[in-house]
């Protein structure tokens, strides 16, 4: 039910979705000559994506802020890489991965595996689409690992999960971390918090190792970038949204 309904949640809840019926709403309004709604969508429209320009660059930079990338520890037990909803069928059919920003979760988490080479690299990704998907996301690690030259002995795919509670719990019960163990957790910078919040909700000690990052303390915005400012703005509300929805349903901590 949480899955199903932060799926359904997310659809409406979109900056970029409101921007769409907006614009759509003006047009319509027009049509109807509606001209006093027709303003009062275009200028709502306009405010919208001066928000996405102002906000959106800030409030992404804040957030990867809160867990920069730290030095290479002396020892490492594991590395847990989480899933970005990676197409294994357009794998299957076009025999070379999707083009995905989160596939540097994949290259971060093989350059620790290289570093620590007796380390266990797990991979956890199922299939985080609404009406689900016929091959996991595993699939698509389980290639790109082995096209970089991993050692399948020292590879886990988790194929079940669909969120990252599920990733981060179900990894848990395969590998079952011993206390001591020191394991580094690879996601997307701006998707650090909510991960981290998890595993520290499921008492599994994790240093974070953010990849991907967005922002830069220099990075300046740009007011013509409108579809790059509203991803920007998707992606911090998108975060926001999920990790208070982890607190309050008792799954973050």
């Amino acid at each position: 039910m949480f899955f199903t309904f932060s799926k359904i949640f997310w659809i409406l809840a979109a900056p970029s979705h409101w921007l769409v019926l907006l614009v759509l709403a003006t047009a319509c309004s027009l049509l109807l000559r509606w001209h006093r709604a027709a303003k009062v969508f275009s200028l709502m429209a306009m405010a919208l994506v001066l928000v996405a320009w102002l906000a959106a660059m800030p409030l992404a930079r804040a957030w990867e802020d809160r867990y920069p990338r730290p030095p290479w520890p002396e020892h490492v037990d594991g590395v847990l890489v989480l899933g970005s909803g990676f197409d294994s069928e357009l794998l299957r059919i076009r025999r070379a991965p999707q083009t995905n920003a989160g596939v540097y979760r994949l290259v971060e988490g093989f350059a620790a595996a290289h570093r620590y080479p007796q380390a266990r690299l797990v991979f956890s990704g199922g299939s985080g689409a609404l009406g689900g998907a016929p091959f996991p996301e595993a699939d698509t690690a389980r290639y790109v690992f082995r096209e970089l030259g991993q050692d399948p002995r020292h590879m886990i795919l988790e194929s079940r999960s669909r969120n990252t509670y599920e990733n981060i719990l179900f990894s848990k019960d395969m590998v079952k971390p011993k206390a001591g163990e020191v394991w580094l957790l690879a996601t997307s910078a701006m998707h650090m918090p909510r991960a981290m919040a998890i595993a520290q909700k499921l008492k599994w000690p994790m240093t974070p190792w953010p990849t991907d990052f967005m922002t830069a303390p220099n990075s300046r915005r740009d007011i013509w970038d409108v579809t790059g400012n509203l991803s920007q703005l998707d992606y911090v509300v998108h975060e926001w949204i999920g990790l208070a929805a982890y607190r309050l349903s008792g799954k973050a901590q």
